[in-house]
């Protein structure tokens, strides 16, 4: 421990993993191709639904062509998204090894109970949480309070 408070040890240290993580992404993957991927799926999704119920040749050979597409899109997707996950695990990887040595066996005292489940899929709410719960209530609400703000600044800037 280096500052003798657990709690907000690990809360820093999730807060630069959430800054971490999103700043990978945006450098690593293409959104902006990813959400064009998604609208030309879905435009093929909806002619395949307007195919379904022919029977002729001519349709069923033009389902194959729209299912290979998609395949070819969601594959591009894939690709950006794979990228991320291989720069990114190794970091994480790291972090959480430290964080299991350092903190194994050390409980967070919260103000609130929250909801826990255990190794045997147990669940109990409580305030007295271990390391691995704490970083992960604390990273899910940094990354959620994080997207919320950059959303408020494109908002502001377009």
């Amino acid at each position: 421990m280096f500052l003798g408070n657990a709690m907000l040890e690990i809360a820093l240290v999730s807060i630069a993993m959430v800054a971490i993580s999103q700043i990978l992404q945006r450098k690593l993957m293409d959104k902006k191709g990813m959400k064009e991927g998604q609208g030309k799926i879905k435009e093929k999704q909806k002619r395949m639904k307007e195919l379904l119920g022919k029977e002729d040749q001519k349709s069923k050979e033009e389902t194959e062509r729209l299912q290979g597409e998609m395949l070819e899109i969601m594959n591009k997707t894939m690709k950006g998204t794979m990228k991320h996950m291989l720069v990114s695990f190794p970091i994480f990887i790291l972090v959480f090894w430290a964080l299991s040595a350092t903190y194994s066996g050390t409980l967070v005292e919260l103000p609130v109970a929250v909801p826990v489940i255990h190794r045997n899929f147990s669940f109990e709410i409580t305030s007295s949480i271990s390391w691995l719960w704490w970083y992960i209530y604390t990273s899910f609400s940094i990354s959620i309070a994080f997207n919320i703000v950059l959303k408020i600044i494109k908002k502001v800037r377009s």
